[in-house]
Order: C-alpha cells, then structure tokens, then sequence
C-alpha cells in the first residue's frame, strides 16, 4: 500500500492530528491522551467509506465525538491522503451528535473531483449537481458507479483498514459450534476458532495461513502451545509433542494469555496485503517472552506483505523493543499542537540509544501526564 496520511481536528481530545504511520508503529501516551480516539478515527473513516455516516457514527459512539470547548460553528474535521488522492470531510457537531449534512471533497492530482458543502443536499461531480445517498458518502457512490481506476489507493486504504480494541475472550473461552465458513477475524475476534477451521481446512487457499498462527504461537508461547484442532465442532488446545487426545484443552482451560496471542496473529495472518492494523493495548495478558515473539512476528509480516501494524500501549516492555526504531514510536504528548509526535523528534536518537526507553517513559520523560497543571 502507498503511504497514507490522516489528519483530523477537533476529533474528540485531539485539537490536531497529522499522522504518517508506517510498519510496525508504537503510539503511547498517558491516560485520556487519546491512544484510543486515534483508533476510532481509523475505524470511524473505514465505517464511513464502507458502510455510510449512520454505521460510522455507531462504531465511535458518536454522541461523544467533537472535542470538548471549542466554538459552537466548529467542525470536526478530517482529511486522508494517498498518492495524489486526497479525501476531505467536515462534519457539522454539537456536544450530543450531529447537526446536519456534512461536507465532503475529493481531490485527484489537484483537481476536485466531487464536492457538498454543509447542510447541503445536493453534490457537484462533472459539472453535474446530484440527490445525496441516505448512506453511502459521495466518493462511496462513485466508486460503485464507475470503479475509477485512479480511486483504487484510497479505496484499498479504506476498506483494508482493521481495528481490534477489545476482544471478547468470554465468548472465545466458550464458543457455540465452529463453522468451517468464515475467513477473516471480526474486530470482538469471537469466530477466531471458526477462522483457524477455515484455514486448516483449506490450506492452499488460504495460503498456509494456520499453520504460520501456530508456528509462531509455538515461539511465543514455548511451554503450552502445540497446535489446535477442531472435533465435532469443538475446538482443543494441544500442548507440544501431544499424541494423545485427552492432552486436548478446552478453550475455556486455557491461559488467557495464550487465547490473547492466538488472536493476535489470526488477526494479523487474516490481513490483506497493504492494510493497516491496529492494536489497543496488545500486552493485555501476555508475558514479557510473548510480547516480544509476537511483535517480532508482526515485524516479519509487515514487512513481507507491507501491513501497517499499529500497537497502542502503556508497557515498558513493549517500548524497549522499539529502541532501534524511534522514528516508529509516536508520542501524544501534552501541550504539543500537533499530534502524534515522532519520539525521535522529541529527543535525540543518540541520546535515546543511550537508555532503556521503558525507562525513560517510567520516569516520566515523555508521554506524561501534565503534573504542572496538578501542582498549580
């Protein structure tokens, strides 16, 4: 996928955000920063694009969605960038939800393409003015109408983009009957054993993709991990070198931890090549050995299918591992404009070299809370 820029303004805790992320990317910050509003930005323009304003609004809770203080005429607005593409929009918001039609531009080599300015009905597109979809935004029903060749980076951006913020380990402990049907992770990741039966049971379409999910479940989780199968619907969890049956596990018995990794690299094993994927708190329940084994794998995979893989984060581990990339670890950093901020443009990379950058956030060096406001 070709580089993608986003930026937004007056999204919630964000009064300006302008973000390149690339690879695998760390973004860290104290609480209430806004780790998870960028992760519901990403979601929200995917909703936007796939589905239409209504779904888009529901996935981010919409009623919370402009940032608090600002001027009642101020818009929430934002902006995605690929190649020589560039897709605009501004939404009209009061504190509990939207207040009419919002705008919209696409631009292709500089030239505007299509335009709706806010509260209007009616959109510009070939010196035509056209009736407003009920759903679907306006760059949304030209690609349906036309499939414009040169729309294809933005539209693979969009639609590729996968957000998992919490996952439903309850329902994964204890799943209903597991189909063989399903070939991609849903966002609570509650189907991840009918994924894995889908895999195993096709490998060549689906690419060896089980058998990679378990050869790194197996680094990461060496004591515990062996493979899974499926048996009359049910799925088992087999240590290493098993060879009996009872050595199976149910879900439910196993370590949560593991269940955590299994999901994690479905999720990542299941992308497509070129998406961006992202991670709330992907050390929730894993063990320092897991987290670096995982995100090793996540590194071997974007860079062999060029995935974007975003993993927010208060772990000090997880930071350390990042210490040769600094330029992938983006900071929100209080009292800071414009956000996020490459940490090596926050410190020297020399000067970073030098420590542990577990450390450095334990101490308070970077992505801190404002504790100059607490003692005024």
């Amino acid at each position: 996928m070709a580089n993608i820029t986003i930026r937004a303004t007056n999204f919630r805790v964000i009064k300006q955000l302008d973000w390149q992320p690339h690879g695998v990317c760390l973004l860290a910050g104290a609480n209430g920063a806004g780790k998870s509003t960028c992760l519901d930005l990403l979601l929200f323009l995917r909703t936007l694009f796939e589905w239409g304003h209504e779904s888009a609004f529901l996935s981010v809770e919409g009623s919370y969605f402009r940032r608090l203080g600002i001027m009642e005429d101020e818009t929430v607005n934002f902006e995605v960038e690929v190649e020589n593409i560039v897709w605009r929009l501004r939404f009209p918001m009061s504190d509990t939800g939207s207040k009419g039609a919002y705008a919209e531009e696409l631009m292709h080599d500089g030239k505007l393409i299509l335009r709706v300015g806010l509260f209007e009905e009616t959109w510009q597109f070939d010196s035509k003015r056209l009736p407003l979809d009920e759903k679907r935004c306006c760059a949304k029903v030209l690609w349906d109408k036309e499939e414009p060749n040169w729309m294809k980076p933005l539209k693979t951006a969009l639609s590729n983009i996968l957000v998992y913020k919490t996952f439903y380990l309850n329902q994964v402990q204890r799943p209903g009957s597991v189909s063989n049907l399903v070939g991609y992770l849903h966002r609570n990741g509650n189907n991840l054993w009918s994924v894995l039966a889908t895999w195993k049971n096709a490998p060549i379409r689906y690419g060896g993709q089980f058998e990679w999910v378990m050869s790194e479940a197996r680094k990461a989780f060496p004591d515990i991990m062996g493979t899974v199968e499926i048996d009359r619907g049910q799925p088992y969890l087999f240590p290493p070198n098993s060879t009996d049956f009872a050595d199976g596990l149910p879900p439910s018995r196993a370590a949560d931890g593991l269940l955590t990794g299994l999901l994690q690299l479905t999720a990542v094993a299941g992308a497509r090549s070129g998406a961006i994927i992202a991670f709330d708190e992907m050390e929730n329940q894993l063990h320092p050995h897991a987290i670096r084994s995982l995100l090793n794998s996540m590194r071997m995979q974007a860079k062999e299918r060029n995935l974007t893989i975003i993993v927010t984060t208060h772990s000090p581990v997880v930071m350390n591992t990042f210490r040769d990339n600094p330029e992938q670890f983006f900071v929100l950093q209080q009292n800071t404009d414009t956000l996020p901020v490459p940490l090596s443009d926050l410190h020297d990379e020399d000067w970073l070299a030098a420590f542990s950058l577990g450390d450095l956030y334990d101490r308070l060096d970077f992505a801190a809370p404002d504790l100059k406001r607490l003692e005024n």
